[in-house]
């Protein structure tokens, strides 16, 4: 699947992570944005669009401070697992630049 928002990236495959959308940057960092992260970003992207260039700098940011990053929406149960990898979640960009979207899902009010 092609993520537009990481078109400035080269992407390549990992022959053993091959559903994962894998990417290096112009410094040669490496990371990894697993569907369900990509999920969580669309979501953001949906409803605080104005938001997303400030979102994509602490993603870049992120990567360039650990070199190697592993983007997961669970890093208690990524996707993936990678040897030498941080694993961040779409809250560990998000919260420290302030910018929440709040779930205000629920399950239904009737019973059975």
């Amino acid at each position: 699947m092609l993520y537009p928002e990481f078109s400035k990236y080269k992407s390549f495959v990992d022959p053993q992570n091959p559903l994962v959308n894998a990417y290096q940057t112009k410094a040669g960092d490496t990371f990894y944005v697993e569907p369900g992260f990509y999920m969580g970003l669309q979501g953001f992207e949906e409803k605080r669009a104005k938001d997303m260039p400030l979102i994509m700098k602490a993603l870049e940011a992120m990567v360039a401070l650990h070199h190697q990053v592993v983007f997961t929406a669970d890093y208690e149960n990524p996707f993936i697992e990678k040897t030498g990898y941080v694993y961040k979640e779409i809250s560990d960009l998000t919260d420290p630049l302030q910018i929440y979207v709040e779930d205000k899902s629920r399950g239904s009010d009737y019973g059975d």
